[in-house]
């Protein structure tokens, strides 16, 4: 791919250079789980000037550098052979699907060990491991330019289309000289805007127009101007299916209604005009019993990857393009040539109709869920919000009142064991409070991540939902039963596997286990009083708290 090398420079060791590669990119943090075949790496990285961050579990390292790019840009993390690759994958699937700009390394097996069936310890096929879940997937061998190559792979993983990217070194890359070369770096342009005046146009006439934000709105900078479209066109907003990695929009617009399977679910079954920006389209984990937008007449996607436009359901007008500068040019558009006054009143009035409607859609399943976060709904006045809440994020997304929704991080992975470590990396980048919302089944899966909130002594208040194990499951098995009740199948129950409330350690104990203080109010107590004290000591420290969840949701 690079040419051959030109410099005069003496070879310098491969561990060396990374170390180096981290110097001039000015990277903070180094996130890794350290092991025998990195050490002239992980030995070096003592001159990068940077803070060397273990972790005690793979999933963690990812996780933390996952967290850390959201809010810093780009994140530089290292693991160990196929173990530590594979023990990291479902993390790294999780920054695949919310295009997380991180760059990650693996040690691999020495060159002459190299053998056709990873017959030697820890060896594997790390590129074929890693490549549905990156932008590039590459092993290093000696005499490959190494310091082009990683300045390649950070430059993939920050886009125009960004998302990890991972070089596999072959040890002695790592422990011996290697040449020293530079490549070319190019500019690469986000991919351009067409012209978007059907869309506004379409947007215009509506009589009952929805529009869905996504993460990848936000993380392009167009929140502000769908909301100041919304606004101005009084449109209504929804947060695309199921889980989002940011907030498309403020929570607190008075034009959000919150997810689309949650409290805007009426809006979406009888929308007109549908615009989709920045998200998914759509969202699926089940079969749905109903079509998504059925009454629709025109229906607009607009997404940064083209590969991920209509990707389960087909549209009328899809474009890859900056969905942030999309966002920017129809506002101005819909500006210069507003909605009628009284199609604007009609609309007016239908949001306001709907903001009092109870119990809609996904909502009406979870009144308990949506009872236990009431406490937190100025979560994000107290700083950044990582949440990993599963079933509990509707709840969290409806009740959240900022009119500020940038400090939301979550995944659309829904790969659980994500958040502890998530919240470490936010906190690090940001150097502020961070609350990581978690729900108890969560929690389980991402417990290891507590001892870098703990040994770090960062200013992180974990706030666990605790329903008693898998509360979506549980909802899951009650609605087969329900079908099979309906054929005349009748079984009680038996959430098996699911219902964790008499097995195992308490969430208070496994969290006190690593030194955390741990508050547990009991039903009846002032629940918004115990939030606000687990806020005061969080921002001196690591603090937890966890609230109670009816078991039904």
């Amino acid at each position: 791919m690079f040419s051959k090398p030109t410099s005069s420079e003496p070879p310098v060791l491969g561990g060396e250079q990374i170390a180096q590669f981290v110097k001039d990119h000015g990277y903070r943090h180094i996130f890794a789980l350290p092991g025998s075949s990195m050490t002239a790496a992980t030995f070096a990285f003592q001159n990068s000037g940077a803070e060397y961050v273990p972790a005690i579990h793979e999933s963690v390292t990812v996780a933390m550098a996952d967290g850390y790019a959201r809010v810093a840009g780009s994140s530089f993390a290292m693991l160990y052979m196929m173990p530590g690759v594979a023990n990291g994958l479902a993390n790294l699937y999780n920054a695949w699907k919310d295009e997380t700009p991180m760059l990650l390394l693996a040690s691999q097996q020495g060159t002459r060990l190299r053998s056709p069936m990873d017959w030697t310890v820890c060896e594997g096929d790390l590129v074929g491991m890693t490549r549905p879940y990156t932008r590039l997937s590459h092993e290093l061998a000696p005499e490959m330019p190494l310091r082009p190559w990683l300045d390649h792979a950070r430059q993939i993983s920050m886009g125009p289309l960004p998302g990890p990217a991972f070089l596999a070194l072959q040890e002695n890359v790592i422990e011996e000289p290697q040449s020293v070369e530079s490549g070319r770096i190019s500019v690469r342009p986000a991919l351009a805007v067409p012209d978007l005046s059907a869309i506004a146009e379409a947007l215009r006439t509506a009589q009952r127009p929805l529009i869905i934000v996504g993460g990848q709105l936000a993380r392009h900078g167009g929140s502000r101007a769908i909301e100041r479209l919304s606004s101005e066109q009084a449109i209504p907003m929804a947060y695309e299916a199921a889980f989002s990695d940011r907030l498309g929009a403020a929570p607190g617009h008075p034009n959000m209604l919150g997810n689309i399977i949650g409290r805007a679910a009426p809006m979406e079954q009888d929308a007109d005009v549908v615009l989709a920006i920045g998200c998914r389209f759509m969202a699926e984990a089940h079969a749905r019993p109903l079509p998504w937008f059925p009454a629709a007449r025109f229906i607009a996607h607009i997404n940064g990857d083209p590969t991920k436009l209509e990707a389960s359901q087909s549209v009328d007008w899809a474009v890859a393009c900056d969905p942030g500068a999309a966002a920017n040019i129809l506002a101005d558009l819909l500006a210069a040539k507003p909605v009628s006054a009284d199609v604007k009143e009609a609309r007016s009035q239908r949001l306001a109709a709907h903001r009092n409607q109870k119990g809609v859609g996904y909502m009406g399943m979870i009144p308990g869920t949506l009872a236990a976060v009431e406490p937190l709904r100025d979560a994000l006045d107290h700083g950044w919000v990582v949440d990993e809440s599963t079933s509990g994020l509707f709840a969290l997304q409806d009740r959240l009142t900022a009119t500020d929704g940038s400090r939301y991080i979550g995944t659309t992975g829904s790969s659980l064991g994500w958040g502890t470590g998530a919240a470490v990396g936010v906190a690090l980048a940001s150097g502020e409070p961070v609350t990581l919302v978690i729900g108890d089944g969560s929690l389980r899966f991402s417990a290891l991540g507590l001892w870098n909130i703990a040994a770090g002594k960062l200013p992180i208040t974990v706030v666990v939902l605790d329903n008693g194990g898998y509360g979506s499951t549980r909802m899951f098995e009650r609605f087969h039963a329900q079908k099979l009740s309906a054929t005349g199948q009748s079984q009680e129950v038996g959430y098996l596997g699911s219902d964790l409330r008499n097995m195992g350690p308490s969430v208070k104990s496994i969290i006190e286990g690593f030194g955390i203080p741990c508050m547990t109010p009991k039903s009846g107590d002032d629940m918004r009083a115990a939030m606000m004290t687990a806020w005061e000591k969080g921002r001196k420290g690591p603090s937890a708290i966890v609230l109670p969840v009816d078991f039904n949701g």
